[in-house]
């Protein structure tokens, strides 16, 4: 089996995690397929509002079943869930064959900006609890995201605020995050809709307004709820806000991966696995190439806004810094591994290497030991020291 598609469950009557239960082991992913209670990725799926819906679900998963479900993704499919929805994504895309064969440029000629890190050290310490996150599609916005994300930081991408009735129910956006649940629950109530009322309504009145009120929504949320921090992130910022000084009290990371760098790693990456998948993605590649020079004009005006601020730190995408990303995600996939194995030693071993390690940021060392430390709690192998709950 190829490993694109998908399998979306819902909870079944049996929940693996049931107290006292130990979860199934599963030794080939039609096994892992058929329980319900998961929401992994694979080649059965044939159009992008099916693959939306089915990464949505997956998104609003309790954290210890996603890590399952990571678990066995990585597993059979040598992806995370988040991972192959990208990879499926851009196969869709690649599908409706728009445009004849293109030459591969080299990497050398591919030139790309060093990321951009505005207000880290405030983002770090509390000062500012929200932070907006920019670049092209495929930069590293996601890895970047998960090596800040943690129980007391929402990730909410700006996609999910499109047509977002079709994809979740209330309860859902609460599970999501208590942020987007309330402003569909409040103010944005009217942009809680699906694709039948979308057909009605100008765009003027939905698309050209939901990004920005959101926005704006999020700003006033994050300020009255100290305790969370928020990642915001989407080409919608910067494509609704020309005026960057709009997030100067905030916040910014700027990914500087060029377009054209991050759609070639992708391409040699697959052409070492599947050559239908590389002539998809120069398919793709080329449809993407329209919107580059307006995407770029964008991000520009952000980079040179926030290049000159004194909180503003700049940092090459070297080998060592892919390295170390490398690292903290080889650590978090670790991790869930040990968590489906009840491998309560093989986390503390983890927690223990990230402690000790001289290579590891302060901020990765706490991303990799609070998610020890929740992965231990959702085992009951673990027992939060009063005062410790922010990491947990």
């Amino acid at each position: 089996m190829s490993f694109f598609g998908f399998h979306l469950g819902i909870k079944n009557q049996r929940d693996v995690f049931t107290e006292g239960k130990k979860m199934e082991k599963y030794t080939d992913l039609e096994q892992a397929l058929q329980d319900t209670s998961l929401a992994i990725i694979t080649d059965k799926i044939t159009t992008q509002s099916e693959l939306s819906r089915v990464y949505l679900k997956y998104r609003v998963l309790p954290k210890k079943q996603k890590r399952v479900c990571n678990y066995y993704s990585n597993k059979f499919l040598g992806h995370n869930v988040p991972e192959m929805f990208v990879l499926v994504r851009d196969k869709l895309i690649a599908d409706s064959g728009i445009l004849d064969e293109l030459q591969l440029p080299s990497e050398s000629y591919m030139i790309s900006e060093p990321d951009l890190y505005y207000k880290e050290e405030s983002f770090n310490s509390g000062d500012i609890n929200i932070c907006f996150l920019l670049g092209h599609s495929g930069s590293g916005k996601s890895v970047m995201a998960r090596t800040l994300e943690g129980n007391d930081i929402d990730h909410i991408e700006l996609d999910d605020l499109l047509l977002t009735k079709d994809h979740f129910t209330m309860e859902d956006l609460k599970n999501y995050s208590d942020m987007i649940y309330s402003f569909f629950n409040g103010e944005g109530a009217r942009y809680y809709i699906g694709l039948e009322e979308r057909d009605s309504i100008p765009k003027e009145e939905y698309e050209d307004k939901v990004f920005v009120d959101f926005v704006k929504f999020a700003m006033d949320y994050a300020k009255e709820h100290r305790e969370k921090k928020f990642i915001i992130d989407g080409i919608w910022i910067y494509l609704y806000f020309n005026d960057p000084s709009v997030f100067e009290d905030y916040t910014v990371f700027i990914k500087g991966t060029s377009f054209l760098k991050s759609k070639m790693r992708v391409m040699k990456r697959e052409m070492q696995r599947d050559k239908e998948a590389l002539q998809d993605r120069k398919q793709m590649f080329g449809r993407e190439v329209r919107n580059y020079l307006l995407d770029e004009d964008k991000i520009n005006s952000y980079r040179s806004f926030f290049g000159d601020k004194a909180d503003t730190v700049f940092r090459e995408e070297s080998n060592e810094a892919a390295k170390i990303r490398e690292l903290v995600v080889n650590d978090l996939n670790s991790i869930d591994q040990c968590f489906v194995n009840d491998d309560a030693d093989g986390i503390n071993e983890i927690m223990k290497k990230a402690e000790a390690s001289t290579e590891l940021s302060s901020l990765n060392k706490l991303r990799i030991i609070g998610e020890c430390k929740s992965a231990l709690f959702d085992m009951q192998k673990y027992t939060i020291p009063f005062g410790d709950k922010g990491n947990i």
